[in-house]
């Protein structure tokens, strides 16, 4: 068991370190690239109304001198025009056809009201004549066939009458003339004639009471009952249809005013095809926004034959008066450590020699869309109210350049390696010092500034201690 503790106790000597706390300088600096930057670039962008392709047919170099009014991208349009043109005839063919069917709108509502009458009329009528022959018409024409009949009776009884009447009277006298004969055989044919009446009136009668009139009645209730189906159907479906023309004239309206705004929109878009500058200065391929120079991506596109996109700016002009700044986009922690007013070195790359120095404006308080902090700042250099860049140095539009600015300094410092320093309960830190009897003890400590591996002691510690720093 000794030989185990002691088998310990030597592995933990050799997996820790001693140092010897002493006083020395202690410097933190920060350094990030900064972009030269126009206060206010002429951001270039396509946001068409209806036009989905916009392909580059012609596209002036990133880095171009540039005249206000110079054409700086041209757009195939050859697509466009045709596109253009077939709207322009459909419209047009379309207004026409929106004519003629708010015409015949027009002409279905008054042909509705008219059958719709008519329907109304038809029912109206066939139920009349049914209420009459049912209460009135039928029994004065049995009345009537019936006197009929009874007239072809009399008639016939009368000349029956007359003709025994004229017999009589003839065969009173002896002899009988030819007057005479000629007489009764007109009066027999009468009779005759009246018997035959007398037959059809009988026949024509029984002919109505048991056929014809028992018909009449079927059909005017049928016709009565045929028109009030077709009455309830026309006054149903006949405002259905009017309504069903409607809603599809308002579609047709609907239809054409969409196809005139398409038409609209899309003849806004013709004077997207060509860009020109808005001002004289430098043509910049990319967008110069948010502080920020973007190409990535765009290189690929902007080229004869590529597809511009959107909304988003896909190139910039940096006018030929446009005031230049710096810009920095850094990490939260950089961000943390600067200061407004705080001044820093910076230097172009391949221009080490030429000496610049910055002022910090303003450090961005929220982090952008991508958690990365802005920071402006003011160029300096050493001559004195030169408010120009060095004559020396050409700059341009997206320049970058390297700066370093001391964001702490202390002359008589302790650092310990971050390692050295345990965590403890409430925030508090600790240290193991070695004692003079080779024992070692924890001491409290209040920690500084840390930079890389090293952190500031900033209570608790003193020149001479001996710290022992875990491996």
């Amino acid at each position: 068991m000794k030989v185990l503790s002691l088998l310990a106790v030597s592995m933990a000597v050799s997996h820790a370190a001693e140092m010897t706390v002493a006083t020395k300088p202690f410097r933190i600096d920060r350094g990030f690239t900064a972009t030269l930057l126009p206060a206010k670039p002429v951001s270039i962008a396509i946001e068409p109304e209806s036009w989905p392709d916009f392909v580059i047919e012609e596209i002036l170099p990133h880095g171009r001198s540039v005249k206000k009014g110079e054409v700086l991208v041209k757009f195939e349009r050859e697509a466009y025009d045709r596109k253009l043109e077939d709207l322009r005839r459909a419209v047009q063919a379309r207004a026409l056809s929106l004519a003629s069917q708010e015409l015949a709108f027009g002409k279905l509502e008054e042909e509705t009201a008219l059958k719709l009458d008519a329907a109304r009329r038809a029912a109206a009528n066939a139920a009349e004549e049914l209420e009459y022959f049912t209460k009135t018409g039928r029994k004065t024409e049995e009345e009537e066939i019936a006197d009929n009949l009874e007239g072809a009776k009399r008639r016939l009884e009368a000349t029956q009458e007359e003709l025994k009447q004229l017999k009589m009277m003839y065969d009173a006298d002896d002899l009988t003339e030819q007057t005479e004969e000629i007489i009764l055989k007109r009066q027999e044919y009468a009779v005759k004639s009246s018997e035959l009446a007398l037959k059809h009136a009988e026949l024509a009668t029984k002919r109505a009471l048991e056929v014809s009139l028992p018909r009449r009645a079927v059909a005017l209730d049928a016709d009565a009952k045929t028109s009030a189906i077709e009455l309830e159907k026309a006054e149903k479906n006949l405002p259905r249809g009017l309504e069903n023309a409607r809603l599809d004239l308002e579609a047709a309206r609907t239809a054409a005013a969409r196809e005139k705004e398409e038409l609209a929109d899309l003849e806004k878009d013709a004077a997207l095809f060509e860009i020109k500058a808005a001002a004289d200065g430098v043509f910049y391929h990319g967008s110069l926004d948010e502080g920020r120079w973007s190409l990535g991506e765009l290189a690929k596109v902007l080229v004869k034959g590529g597809r511009a996109p959107f909304i988003r700016p896909f190139a910039s002009i940096v006018p030929a008066d446009a005031e230049l700044g710096l810009v920095a986009h850094v990490d939260e922690a950089v961000a943390r450590s600067l200061k407004a007013q705080l001044k820093g070195s910076m230097t172009a790359a391949g221009r080490e020699d030429v000496g610049l120095s910055a002022t910090i404006q303003t450090v961005a308080g929220v982090p952008g869309a991508d958690g990365r902090y802005r920071v402006d700042l003011l160029p300096e250099w050493p001559e004195k109210d030169k408010l120009e860049w060095p004559a020396d140095l050409d700059v341009a539009a997206g320049m970058s350049f390297e700066c370093r600015f001391v964001v702490h300094q202390e002359e008589r410092a302790i650092t310990l390696p971050a390692k050295a320093l345990q965590p403890g309960d409430g925030g508090t830190w600790t240290v193991q010092v070695k004692m003079a009897d080779g024992k070692s003890e924890t001491r409290p400590v209040t920690r500084g500034r840390a930079h890389g591996e090293q952190v500031e002691i900033a209570a608790g510690l003193e020149d001479g201690q001996v710290i022992i720093i875990p491996d």
